[in-house]
């Protein structure tokens, strides 16, 4: 009975993908159809080479989630079986049965290099696939997450592990990139944390300027901690996209407050949210970054002996580059270091973060500083911390939660000229 219906995902190598479908002929005797997504090589044999199954092709380059959601709801078989990058079956799948029962409607496969393990849906009936959608690619940094987050989501009571390594990878992990992407997805796995404090209090802001297409991402990471934030607080500083419309879905959150207001720039909009601040620390997050899921974790167990004279913490920063197709990849781990005096705060490479200021300095000082220097609008960061050094101390940790997205059209990138100027007005 040919009962299951394979999906190729990201098979971007041609030699990869084309022994991906050869390894196909384990399972020949079940298998309906093959269909590739985002393969670059549509072409894989030559035209007049026959294949012994039926064979589609999709380039989702809009979004994948949304692609397969939608292409998944038109399947008709039983079962689907995942095969990803440069996955391949191996003989041993003909000895094993790959049915599922309605109680455990997921079978995975398991994978584990030297720094990371993680599982990945193997085999999923296609009646619990239509109900249990795939997050979009706009709700996570990269696209693999798709896979993991959906996994981790599910209860363990749905899920078998399938008996043996049916799957053998055609090469170990290609690059940095790659490297660091299972790293993330590995903090994912959802750990059961005992005795984490509940003090200090930790929230997070984020202030968001026509942002759309990234404000998912920053939101979903803070939602998706390990332990939550205690407070979740956004502002739109006078968007003209979408994201006012987005933000939407998310004023029925219990634990996230979102507001609005014209555009005054984000030195005013983060002051606009100092009075609905109600946690002892607060994290300062921009609309077009992420956070680790375990940042709200890591971050506490630094606050819990900080010093009452300390008004900043910060680490170091992981930087991300996303080219113009939308692919991001792995550039740097930039780590910070040691600020005793004002000159070192000036010759630092700046920003200086991830920044998760104590409530009360901020408030104390009344926000963020609105200087003439294009009328507050820029290098808010900046301002606040030249301000708060004056009377506080600042602590630095090695510690790396914070991911940071280069891309085009980032704000201080468009205006990195004026940098320049700014710093002989510090001076």
């Amino acid at each position: 009975m040919k009962d299951i219906h394979v999906l190729c995902i990201n098979y971007n190598i041609r030699s990869d993908l084309r022994k991906a479908l050869s390894s196909l002929n384990y399972i020949l005797p079940r298998l309906n159809k093959v269909t590739v997504f985002d393969s670059q090589y549509p072409h894989t044999f030559s035209p007049d080479l026959k294949l012994p199954f039926d064979i589609d092709y999709i380039n989702s380059r809009q979004d994948l989630g949304i692609t397969l959601n939608n292409y998944i709801q038109t399947i008709e078989n039983e079962y689907v079986l995942f095969l990803f990058t440069n996955d391949l079956l191996v003989d041993k799948i003909k000895g094993i049965p790959l049915t599922l029962e309605d109680d455990k409607p997921i079978m995975t496969v398991y994978y584990e290099n030297k720094d990371a393990h993680y599982k990945l849906p193997f085999i999923v009936k296609t009646s619990f696939l239509k109900k249990s959608p795939f997050l979009l690619e706009r709700e996570v940094p990269f696209r693999e997450l798709i896979f993991h987050s959906w996994i981790i989501d599910k209860d363990e009571s749905n899920i078998v592990a399938s008996k043996g390594n049916v799957i053998e990878r055609i090469r170990e992990t290609p690059n940095i990139t790659a490297k660091e992407k299972l790293e993330f997805a590995h903090k994912l796995k959802g750990n059961s944390y005992k005795n984490v404090p509940f003090i200090p209090t930790l929230s997070v802001m984020i202030s968001n300027f026509n942002m759309e297409k990234f404000l998912s991402v920053a939101i979903q990471s803070c939602i998706k901690q390990t332990i939550p934030f205690d407070q979740i607080i956004v502002v739109d500083d006078g968007s003209t996209d979408n994201s006012l419309k987005f933000l939407e879905r998310y004023k029925t959150h219990p634990n996230i407050q979102c507001f609005s207001k014209s555009n005054e720039g984000k030195a005013k909009a983060l002051n606009y949210l100092l009075p609905f601040l109600t946690s002892e620390f607060v994290l300062e997050l921009d609309a077009d970054d992420w956070l680790d899921p375990d940042a709200v974790l890591l971050i506490k167990k630094y606050l819990i002996n900080i010093p009452q004279n300390v008004s900043l913490l910060y680490g170091n920063f992981r930087y991300w580059t996303q080219n113009s197709s939308g692919d991001i990849g792995f550039s740097k781990i930039r780590k910070g270091k040691i600020i005793r005096n004002r000159k070192e705060l000036l010759s630092y490479k700046f920003p200086l973060g991830p920044r998760i200021y104590r409530t009360s300095s901020l408030i104390k000082e009344k926000g963020f500083p609105i200087i003439d220097f294009k009328e507050g609008r820029l290098y808010e960061d900046v301002t606040i911390l030249v301000h708060l050094f004056k009377k506080y101390e600042f602590c630095y940790e090695d510690f790396t939660i914070y991911n940071v997205r280069k891309h085009a059209g980032s704000i201080t990138k468009k205006n990195h000229s004026d940098w320049n100027d700014f710093r002989k007005l510090l001076n």
